[in-house]
């Protein structure tokens, strides 16, 4: 992770890789997730269908 960046950015950026180590979101879509979430755009509903991608990903492997 990069020292530049807002507060939200960095924010994200650490809440985003928790949860991909968690195998609670998925690694291809970080960039996307952590712009989504340091915009203040991403939504409950956005947060369940990632979630359920992921584990429909992981059970597929």
């Amino acid at each position: 992770m990069s020292d530049s960046g807002s507060p939200s950015d960095k924010l994200a950026a650490i809440t985003v890789d928790r949860l991909i180590q968690s195998g609670l979101l998925r690694a291809d879509k970080r960039d996307a997730l952590i712009a989504k979430l340091a915009g203040g755009s991403m939504k409950g509903e956005d947060w369940k269908s990632e979630i359920d991608l992921a584990s429909m990903k992981a059970s597929k492997s």
